[in-house]
């Protein structure tokens, strides 16, 4: 049971530092954190570990041609199916 529950918080933590949580969920993770030590040491590491990287990365996008080559890419694997 722990280790579903350790699962279940390190998935609701990743989609928060991502920024891919709905507000209920980042709420829910929130009151967890309040009580969990150990979860909350690991969020602290996370999203230090991306902000560092966001500061030290320049972002220049994707190349135009690179994004529809994957789109087509993508298409096609799916048609095969």
């Amino acid at each position: 049971m722990e280790l579903e529950q350790n699962q279940a918080c390190t998935e609701l933590l990743l989609l928060v530092i991502d920024g891919q949580a709905t507000e209920e969920q980042h709420q829910e993770l929130m009151r967890h954190l309040e009580e969990c030590e150990s979860c909350r040491e690991e969020y602290l590491l996370s999203k230090s570990i991306k902000d560092s990287l966001k500061s030290h990365i320049k972002i220049n996008g994707t190349p135009k041609d690179l994004a529809n080559s994957i789109q087509n890419k993508i298409s096609e694997t799916a048609s095969l199916k």
